[in-house]
């Protein structure tokens, strides 16, 4: 254990996603981890060697401390744990609130037991929100340990909720502890002496690993083991000459986030109204088929004038009508058909290989059945009611490969195509049908979005970021705005997508980042410097490639005064789950420029939680903005359920969350008890100009 003291230590901090110090029980700080130095704003080599009251802890608290060390020390029980808030000194000479867990342990060494150790994890409750400044990344530098360092880890590790295993070259297990040895029926060190390989034989998977964490392999796998899930990280171990010399193996129990994840996958497949598939497990299951190459008929099924059935009989009603409809549509398409609610009164039916021939009875059936009045029973408090509804639908119906063969091309089709439906009447049908004045829009837009970009025509809005639990404002998100002459006003959906088609996209992003920048100099005149309000610019993924990304902007916020950490960057899913070479120095040098990384419009598709994990814990995503759709969807039990379950996620990987497309007091007080601290949306504010926020900074 001892030769590879350093190695474990550097190892564990990394995995930890808390600040952890370690000291001798006079408070000497012996180590002090990369998170540590992020919350204190300390580097390590100005702390290690000194006390905690004298550089951690504010001179008006170190008699609470000492009382509380006073406390642990005499407290009989080995590994107590004294869990506490309170207010830390940090390098920059302000205060923070943390919250801390402490615990004594002594090192076993000797007749007499070897020296005391006070073991600390800090957490910052308030991680990276929007609006704070945050210091650079700066990962742990490997020192010589003290002699004893291996048996001061061996001993943290007797109550971490992980476990560890080095392995020789020869597969001989060196040490084996962890607190997590107990979950598989272990105690420390019965492993020692026993080859890996011999532990499950059967286990070809297991094997596989052994065999490339041996051979000098660096990753991670997860494995299900004793009916629970786990996940492995595997690295190297060296000699002081630089000689591999075997592994070592850290696995946690992630049962509990597997499980989290089913739910939370089952809860999205399914939409609750309906008992249809959901928008996204829609979207999944016609992706799967257009993947194959099969051939498929798209339907998108549009109710007529719903909203009057809302507004006459209310939204219970509505729903009743709805479940009615896909109830129809389950007994009208094929066996095999895929069918699902896009939102509102918006039905999907895929059928899978099938064409035109097929299409036409099909859709004369759907609006047949739909067609017939509908009896809904409603109960009341002090009746019962049976009303007729009288419901009619309009199709539109798009063919894959012949209209397209992705799911975004395909629905945007058969969007076409039911509009023009609704155009002929009610209860009617129609395929789509390429024609020349959509081809004549795109490339007007296209032609004249690069001449407005020439001439300054765009323009940016900003909407502010909210503190949910006082309504300051904590940041702003800037947005492109585009209104021409001739076209009008042009949604930006329509001009960034074609934008990112080419490099305009680019030019708009500079547009935008040197716009908002000068706004936010001007707002932030009045701030110091540990309460700056900064800006959001949402960027595409390609230019997650370009490597002179984070050099273009520190140079602009330094042009107008500001620091980096003023800038953060909203990127898709999509985005950030590059896991290109290029990509990921782009995303390393944003983060040790300061610079933030959020995720935007976040559970409208499936993350990977593992990289999601890496990149929060190499310090590259600081949040995720939870998309306006979960929201909108509140106060109902579904939603409320989504959206406790993203928060416990985001807490679980310590980045921030926030909360967009909140419209309503409603909405905004169920966020607040689920514990969300930041949001967007309507019920404080529409996006507006620079002027505007400008002065609701200043009147903040």
């Amino acid at each position: 254990m001892r030769e590879y003291g350093a190695q474990i230590w550097n190892t564990v901090a990394r995995v930890t996603t808390e600040g952890l110090i370690i000291a001798t029980v006079d408070g000497t700080i012996i180590e002090f981890n990369a998170i540590a130095e992020r919350i204190f704003r300390q580097d390590r080599a100005n702390v290690v060697g000194k006390t905690m009251l004298d550089v951690l802890v504010p001179a008006g608290l170190r008699g609470a401390h000492r009382a509380i060390i006073a406390r642990l020390r005499a407290a009989d029980a080995p590994g107590a744990v004294v869990r506490f808030r309170t207010l830390i000194q940090r390098g920059d000479g302000t205060t923070a609130p943390i919250e801390a867990g402490i615990s004594s342990t002594r090192v076993p060494r000797g007749a007499n037991g070897g020296p005391e150790l006070i073991v600390a994890f800090i957490r910052d409750p308030d991680r990276r929100g929007p609006g704070a400044p945050r210091k650079p990344f700066i990962p742990l530098t490997a020192e010589q340990p003290p002699e004893d360092f291996g048996d001061r880890i061996a001993e943290v590790l007797e109550w971490a909720p992980v476990i560890i295993f080095t392995v020789g070259l020869d597969g001989i297990i060196r040490m084996s502890t962890g607190g997590g040895l107990a979950r598989i029926g272990v105690r420390t060190g019965e492993l020692v002496g026993r080859s890996i390989f011999s532990l499950r034989p059967e286990r070809d998977d297991l094997t596989a690993n052994y065999q490339r964490a041996l051979a000098g392999e660096r990753f991670r796998s997860r494995v299900v083991l004793e009916e629970r899930d786990w996940e492995t990280q595997y690295q190297p171990l060296y000699d002081e000459v630089g000689e591999l010399r075997g592994t070592i193996a850290i696995s946690m129990d992630v049962t509990a986030q597997v499980v989290s994840e089913r739910a939370l996958r089952l809860l999205a497949e399914t939409d609750t109204v309906t008992g249809l598939a959901s928008r996204s497990h829609t979207e999944d299951l016609i992706a799967e088929v257009l993947a194959t190459g099969r051939s498929l008929v798209l339907m998108l099924v549009d109710l007529d004038d719903f909203k009057d059935i809302n507004d006459s009989h209310g939204h219970t009603v509505g729903d009743k009508v709805l479940h009615r409809v896909g109830m129809l549509l389950q007994a009208t398409v094929p066996a095999g058909s895929i069918l699902g609610r896009l939102g509102g009164d918006e039905l999907v039916v895929g059928i899978p290989d099938s064409g035109l021939e097929d299409a036409e009875p099909i859709a004369r059936r759907i609006l047949d059945a739909i067609s017939h009045p509908m009896h809904i029973d409603l109960e009341l408090v002090d009746e019962a009611l049976n009303l007729e509804v009288a419901v009619t639908a309009s199709v539109g119906i798009a063919m894959a490969p012949a209209d397209g063969d992705t799911i975004s091309s395909l629905l945007t089709r058969a969007d076409s195509a039911m509009y023009a439906a609704k155009r002929s009447g009610r209860s009617a049908h129609r395929f789509y049908r390429a024609d020349a004045d959509r081809a004549s829009r795109r490339l007007a837009v296209s032609t004249r979005l690069r001449n407005a970009i020439k001439a300054g025509e765009l323009s940016v809005e900003y909407q502010p970021v909210h503190d949910l639990t006082d309504s300051t404002i904590v940041g702003f998100e800037a947005l492109a705005r585009w209104n021409d002459d001739t076209l009008g006003s042009v949604s930006p959906d329509e001009f960034i997508a074609l934008a990112e088609r080419s490099p305009l996209i680019d030019e708009i992003f500079e547009l935008v980042l040197h716009q908002s920048l000068a706004t936010a100099a001007v707002w932030n005149s009045t701030h110091d410097s540990s309460s700056l309000v900064g800006i959001s610019v949402n960027i595409a993924a390609r230019q997650l490639r370009d490597t002179s990304l984070p050099g273009r902007i520190v140079g602009a916020a330094d042009a107008v005064g500001l620091p980096p950490s003023c800038v953060t960057l909203e990127l898709t899913e999509t985005a950030l789950m590059d896991e290109g070479p290029r990509t990921l120095r782009v995303l390393s040098a944003l983060r040790d420029a300061g610079i933030r990384v959020w995720m935007d419009d976040y559970g409208v598709g499936y993350s990977n939680m593992a990289r999601l994990g890496d990149l929060s814990a190499a310090g590259i995503l600081d949040g995720v903005k939870i998309d306006r759709t979960f929201v909108a969807d509140l106060p109902t039990a579904r939603a409320e359920t989504l959206l406790r379950m993203f928060f416990t996620m985001t807490e679980s990987l310590g980045v921030t969350a926030v909360a967009e497309g909140i419209e309503n007091d409603e909405q905004l007080q169920v966020l607040r008890r689920l514990g969300y601290r930041y949001g967007q949306g309507w019920h404080f504010a529409k996006s507006m100009p620079a002027t505007a926020a400008v002065q609701l900074v200043l009147d903040d």
